[in-house]
């Protein structure tokens, strides 16, 4: 879909064919390549609204209702490539890009529903890093949100995500222990169960034992690419067609962001800080006493 979007930008009819609008000039000079490639992405991100951000009134939205399969698809991408790029910021974890990225999922969700979990999930996230804790604090925060439990680069994985794959195999062990179970059982399960998750892991791997998991255990097929990418060469849902209409969806806008009115943000993000801190206070004392020893 964004290679689709990539090549209705620069007017190419297939990936092999020469750009006929939006060209970049590249001349001899590295310094003003990089500049030219970065204004072509600007040009690209502005086009499709990924630069978007919420507004004061519902005004902007009012170009969005003539095509509806263009504003599906830009919907879909906006939100691939916002989740690409937090899945990259997991990986590599980066703690600078943490708080911005979470503040872009705050609004996303909002989108969605006023009443998202997610949505107070982000919030109390990004204000306990950026208002209620001390420098220190802070960065162990940023820090500790990610694990690497293999080593290697880019090998970090969220470490709630651990804690969650932990009390799993905990809940698995309590389970096999049947009716009559005594506390100290349960206790010495939870104790021992990642160490038997990974002696099991270990036998499922000299015994070929394919590994249960919610991701595709294969690739998608060359021959299905080319399929889904000539369908959306027939469809061209890039390219506004005054009066398109997709089926099931016929209020979606074209950024997700698009539909958030800002007073009505403000108004929410204020019931949610008032709720989740109410009667909250910070110790400066107790943190000075700490960074004292």
């Amino acid at each position: 879909m964004v290679k689709e979007q990539l090549m209705e930008f620069f007017g190419m009819e297939s990936p092999d064919s020469s750009c006929t609008q939006n060209v970049i000039q590249l001349v001899k000079s590295k310094s003003e390549n990089y500049e030219s490639l970065l204004n072509s992405l600007r040009q690209f991100l502005d086009h499709f609204g990924y630069l978007d951000y919420v507004h004061e009134t519902d005004d902007v939205v009012s170009n969005d209702t003539d095509d509806t399969v263009y504003n599906y698809c830009c919907n879909l991408c906006h939100w691939y490539m916002h989740l690409m790029m937090f899945e990259d910021i997991v990986k590599e974890g980066d703690v600078a890009r943490i708080i911005p990225c979470l503040m872009v999922c705050a609004q996303f969700f909002f989108s969605n529903s006023r009443l998202s979990k997610y949505f107070q999930e982000c919030l109390d996230f990004v204000l306990k890093c950026e208002y209620c804790m001390s420098p220190m604090q802070r960065i162990r925060t940023l820090e500790g949100a990610f694990v690497n439990l293999r080593g290697g680069a880019a090998g970090n994985i969220e470490s709630d995500l651990v804690q969650e794959n932990s009390v799993r195999n905990q809940k698995d062990l309590i389970r096999a222990l049947g009716a009559n179970k005594s506390e100290k059982a349960i206790q010495r399960s939870c104790r021992a169960a990642d160490t038997v998750s990974d002696i099991f892991e270990k036998i499922e791997i000299s015994t070929s034992v394919r590994k249960v998991s919610s991701r595709h255990q294969t690739p998608a097929r060359i021959k299905d690419n080319e399929v889904i990418a000539n369908s959306l060469r027939d469809l061209r849902p890039f390219s506004k067609t005054i009066g398109r209409v997709c089926q099931g969806m016929p209020n979606v806008l074209c950024s997700p962001v698009r539909k958030i009115n800002s007073v009505d943000l403000k108004f929410r993000i204020k019931q949610v800080v008032d709720r989740l801190y109410y009667g909250h206070t910070i110790n400066f004392d107790h943190e000075s006493s700490e960074e004292d020893c």
